[in-house]
């Protein structure tokens, strides 16, 4: 079920009318909430719901034995630890990665020369948002194993938090710190706040229907040429910058539509992007892109890893082994492997160069933000590839382009650079806003905005297209 569909609308509203009559049963509340997002997470695959009601059983399970285990037994502690996140994680490894690591190990066996046996490899069906709701469940269990958050005493409590239907397919990743203790909140309807989760919903759904569906649409019909031999550089610049815009509009265009839609509910959820067009070092671009990501693997696997406490080796190792895992995260293939490595050795660069401090000259801090833009869009070019070969491809072209005069491009692509235009002005909005040369947006300037982009979804949305953070 996608948020752009009537089925979706039918839940939210099913979900306004819960919170409107259970005022006064806070229990009740739950229970229906509880209904509403399993229901949402059943819709197309039911067996998978199992997969979900696992995850929070192991969680919930593990919380518990771990508030009945003194900090002292460190020992039993450390084991009860390792069992819940071997069960979450092997059920990840599972569905997600054992298709890519079983026909990765045949390619590899054969091209030694070894002899494989003849086993079929058919993908497995991945379950949506395995990704998120896993990452959601290991850093629950973390949080109490290090005494930062008190174990649930509720499995309706916790269950509540990991399939809450707003957040669940696709982010942001939500803790339990920052969840959990809404859930005691009365649910008086407040305009102001609702008012807030509706705009940010007209948002959402004009960055995903009229800007990434029709930037997708025009690079979904030119990407295997971007990819071909001898071409236009430009062309594929063309492309690699619009799929930057898409993946961009894509996934703010959802967390904005699930944060409009939690306030709608009465929760808060946390800011997943800003304004990473703006970033001047690759530091900045993690702190700006997919923020919730970023933190996830900077407390949960960074900073256990030495974090920059064990020299510059093994700083380095860590970074670039943080990166892989975020590229892997992305999607089981190779493609995502060179992804996450460009970036991991990105970021040792500019931190071997000291680019990474902001106490830089102007020209310096401009030239360098090209580099981290250009480095950005380029690496897409593995982002969105079929395989290596089409994703080396591309990004050869795309240099070629910036290397050579531009060339013409077909007028059919050259009109997505009118949907590239709200892309610009919502991060020149924040860089004024930034700069303290604006103030933050009023209720009439969103109520313009509103308008405006309301008017845009009726008139300019194309088919309807499957977000992109779906499928990891």
């Amino acid at each position: 079920m996608s948020f752009v569909s009537f089925s979706f609308v039918g839940v939210q509203l099913a979900a306004l009318v819960v919170r409107a009559l259970t005022r006064r049963s806070r229990v009740t509340f739950l229970v229906g909430l509880l209904a509403l997002s399993w229901l949402f997470y059943a819709w197309n695959v039911p067996e998978y719901l199992l997969l979900i009601v696992f995850s929070t059983t192991v969680a919930f399970g593990a919380g518990r034995l771990l508030a009945a285990t003194p900090f002292s037994e460190r020992a039993a502690r450390r084991g009860l630890l390792a069992a819940s996140l071997t069960l979450n994680v092997g059920v990840l490894a599972y569905f997600k990665y054992a298709a890519f690591l079983s026909r990765s190990w045949i390619s590899l066996a054969g091209g030694l020369g070894f002899w494989t046996p003849d086993v079929a490899t058919a993908d497995i069906v991945l379950p949506i948002g395995v990704s998120f709701y896993t990452f959601e469940a290991i850093s629950y269990t973390v949080d109490v194993y290090r005494g930062r958050i008190q174990a649930e005493r509720s499995f309706l409590r916790l269950a509540c938090f990991i399939a809450f239907f707003p957040h669940l397919v696709a982010g942001p990743i939500v803790r339990g710190q920052e969840f959990l203790y809404q859930l005691e909140r009365p649910r008086r309807i407040r305009m102001r706040v609702f008012a807030e989760g509706t705009y940010l919903v007209i948002r959402g759904l004009f960055l995903k229907m009229v800007v990434a569906d029709n930037l997708g649409h025009i690079v979904d019909q030119h990407w295997r040429t971007a990819g071909a031999g001898k071409l236009s550089g430009t062309l594929a610049m063309t492309l690699l910058i619009f799929f930057a815009c898409q993946l961009f509009c894509d996934f703010a265009g959802y967390t904005d539509i699930a944060r409009g839609l939690a306030y709608q509910l009465g929760f808060r959820l946390p800011i997943n992007f800003d304004a990473p067009y703006l970033a001047a070092t690759f530091t900045e671009f993690w702190r700006r892109w997919h923020m919730t990501l970023s933190r996830w693997m900077r407390d949960y696997l960074y900073i256990p890893l030495g974090g920059n406490r064990r020299g510059p080796v093994r700083v380095g190792f860590n970074v670039v082994l943080v990166m892989l895992v975020a590229g892997l995260w992305h999607g089981a293939s190779w493609t995502f492997v060179a992804w996450g490595a460009i970036h991991g050795i990105a970021l040792l660069l500019e931190r071997a160069l000291g680019l990474a401090r902001d106490a830089r000259g102007m020209l310096t801090r401009a030239v360098w933000y090209v580099v981290v833009q250009m480095t950005w869009i380029l690496s897409l070019g593995m982002f969105r590839a079929e395989d290596i070969r089409q994703g080396f491809l591309v990004i050869q072209n795309a240099i070629t382009g910036l290397a050579t005069l531009p060339s013409p491009v077909p007028a059919a692509i050259a009109i997505g650079w009118w949907f590239v235009l709200p892309v610009v002005a919502l991060h020149a909005r924040s860089l004024f806003t930034e700069r303290r040369w604006l103030a933050a947006t009023s209720g009439l300037e969103r109520a313009a905005y509103a308008g405006a982009m309301s008017a845009a979804i009726l008139t300019l949305y194309t088919t309807g297209r499957e977000f992109i953070y779906f499928r990891f």
